[in-house]
């Protein structure tokens, strides 16, 4: 048996010893999967939840209840709703996207687009979601990339929204008011634009009878809509921003015309009391992130003139999607 020569003691660690590449690619491999998994669950149950609201849209001559009992026995039932679903995402994937590319395009590191499913899909009227989200973990770096990364997402979800329009007005039913009144939804310019194009002018005492597919492009115009106001870290607080600057002139408008936005949304909950509910959102919000933008990391270099012109297009498309009441109730 042959004797093995001792061995050098082994050294002790150094405190400034370099992390093994291997675990830090595995540390990163799970760190990317935790950062897909979220999104595709949250996504996966808005698109449940948006199929079965678009499925109780299509059966509006049965109760929300019946339906829900009548899935759990025949889930190929959930196929009615397919059309809404496929619009109301399509617009929001639309809107986050155009976020989440020039995001990426200026280097600016963002979540994946989280998708939020409505806990009341089975209310009527509810779209199945509340929207979706993306959040940005890192500082803008110059006013230019926050002015086209905050007004890309509603643009996008403005172009993908009006074909749809359109595209469900062709073929929407035009009746005349119930005469016990009912449930009125607000009409954007852009609506009223595209229903005179299609219909013409309405006899007295008629209106448009949307379907789902309409009913999925009337939601991406009041979730644009909501975007644009000029409020804090919202789109339209990004675009003010942009426009604006750091500078205390700049600072002094932002604050005004926050003001001013919380001042209109408490006079139209007279209207329409759903204002006084996103109010309270916003005031939610505004608690844990702050009303103050955030500063770019260059606030003093110009905006160039086709951001200035992609900011002005965000603007006229709040004016198109504008509604003070976006859903009435009517008696006889």
């Amino acid at each position: 048996m042959q004797h093995a020569p001792d061995q050098e003691p082994a050294p002790l660690p150094s405190k400034d010893t370099s992390p093994n590449p291997a675990e830090t690619a595995q540390a990163a491999q799970a760190d990317h999967r935790t950062q897909w998994r979220r999104p595709a669950i949250l996504f996966a149950c808005t698109a449940l939840t948006t199929l079965v609201s678009g499925t109780i849209m299509e059966n509006a001559g049965v109760p929300p209840l019946v339906v829900l009992v009548t899935l759990v026995s025949f889930p190929a039932l959930l196929l009615d709703g397919l059309p809404f679903s496929l619009s109301v995402l399509g617009i929001l994937m639309a809107h986050e996207m155009g976020h989440y590319l020039y995001a990426r395009w200026y280097g600016v590191r963002t979540s994946l687009p989280h998708f939020i499913p409505s806990p009341f899909f089975f209310i009527i009227p509810n779209p199945g979601t509340f929207g979706a989200v993306i959040v940005t973990k890192a500082p803008y770096p110059h006013r230019q990339a926050l002015m086209d990364i905050g007004a890309a997402g509603p643009v996008a979800g403005f172009v993908v929204a009006v074909p749809i329009m359109a595209y469900s007005l062709v073929g929407a039913r035009v009746d005349a008011m119930p005469a016990d009144g009912g449930l009125y939804l607000g009409e954007p310019l852009v609506f009223q634009f595209l229903a005179y194009l299609i219909h013409g002018p309405l006899p007295e005492n008629y209106t448009i009878y949307l379907d789902s597919v309409g009913l999925a492009a009337w939601f991406g115009c009041l979730v644009t809509m909501l975007n644009l106001l000029p409020v804090g870290q919202l789109d339209g607080g990004h675009i003010l921003y942009a426009f604006t600057g750091g500078a205390i002139r700049g600072r002094r408008l932002q604050r005004n015309l926050t003001l001013a936005s919380f001042l209109a949304l408490a006079v139209l909950g007279f209207y329409s009391p759903g204002w006084w509910v996103f109010g309270a959102l916003l005031l939610l919000m505004g608690r844990f992130s702050g009303f103050r933008h955030p500063t770019p990391i260059d606030d003093t270099a110009p905006l160039p003139r086709h951001s200035k012109w992609l900011g002005w297009l965000a603007v006229l498309v709040f004016i198109q999607t504008c509604m003070p009441v976006p859903i009435s109730f009517t008696g006889p």
